[in-house]
């Protein structure tokens, strides 16, 4: 599942390997998978750009180009990036390709068909992908305890929701909100707002370990490269029902909260 470890792995593997060629041509083999412009604009904008930077802005990956360019790529679930020779035949899931120098593509690969890329101004690809409405981002330095804190504050909703509110804080997806309230001790069905100073604390912690660890370790996806991430999708709880909880034994829970699973420990988690 592509959350931000997964992106923020890819984001740094761009800036090692693509970070200064050029594209010489992009080819869309599925039209759903541009989100604007046309494919025709879309193909002719791309021709012979120069990738400039990799960021990462929640779970979009942005590659500003040569032009005053942005191309903005989202995973959706299960999407990835690879950097393959032009001549390795391609998997049947991929979506576009960018051609690139020395006879290397970067295709965009999903088996599920939901990933997506756009391109365009800076300032119009911005506001069409709403980027400048998210929250705060958890591995930005300046995340602290009190930046959580105060965008807690400002929600009455049920805590797990929230936290998969973009605008609340940018990037954390389902496994690694699951995994963080369950390193905190934090029920995820708890009211947001009722949070003390001392679990927000906990909170912080736990975020931060989550993504900080799953970078360091890749992610769960394969890289790249194709080199398949040490992470491990099911790290203490998530999709583990029923299974006994690490810290307390007891069966871990399922529910479905604002549409999503949720997984818990009943017992340790308040």
């Amino acid at each position: 599942m592509a959350e931000v470890p997964e992106v923020e792995t890819i984001v740094r593997d761009l800036r090692a390997a693509v970070v200064g060629r050029m594209i010489a041509r992009a080819e869309v083999l599925l039209a759903a998978a541009v989100r604007f412009p046309s494919v025709d604009e879309f193909t002719a904008l791309l021709t012979e750009r120069v990738v400039l930077e990799s960021n990462r802005r929640a779970k979009y990956i942005l590659l500003p180009l040569s032009g005053d360019l942005l191309l903005a790529v989202h995973f959706a679930l299960w999407g990835t990036l690879a950097l393959v020779p032009t001549e390795q035949p391609r998997l049947p899931e991929t979506l576009i390709i960018w051609h690139l120098d020395q006879d290397q593509d970067l295709r965009l690969i999903d088996k599920l068909g939901y990933a997506r890329a756009a391109v365009g101004e800076p300032d119009t690809l911005a506001e069409r992908l709403d980027l400048d409405s998210l929250g705060p981002e958890a591995l930005d330095p300046d995340f602290s305890v009190d930046v959580l804190a105060r965008q807690l504050a400002r929600r009455r909703g049920v805590l797990k929701s929230v936290l998969l509110n973009q605008r609340v804080l940018a990037g954390l997806g389902n496994r690694d909100t699951d995994e963080s309230l369950w390193l905190a001790g934090i029920d995820p069905r708890r009211a947001a707002a009722s949070l003390t100073l001392d679990e927000i604390t906990r909170l912080h912690a736990g975020i931060k370990k989550m993504l900080e660890e799953g970078i360091a370790l890749r992610g769960t996806q394969r890289d790249l490269f194709g080199v398949k991430g040490q992470a491990v999708h099911r790290r203490h709880i998530f999709e583990k029902t029923r299974e006994p909880c690490p810290r307390c034994g007891t069966p871990i829970a399922y529910i479905r909260i604002g549409g999503r699973n949720t997984f818990y420990c009943p017992n340790c988690q308040h």
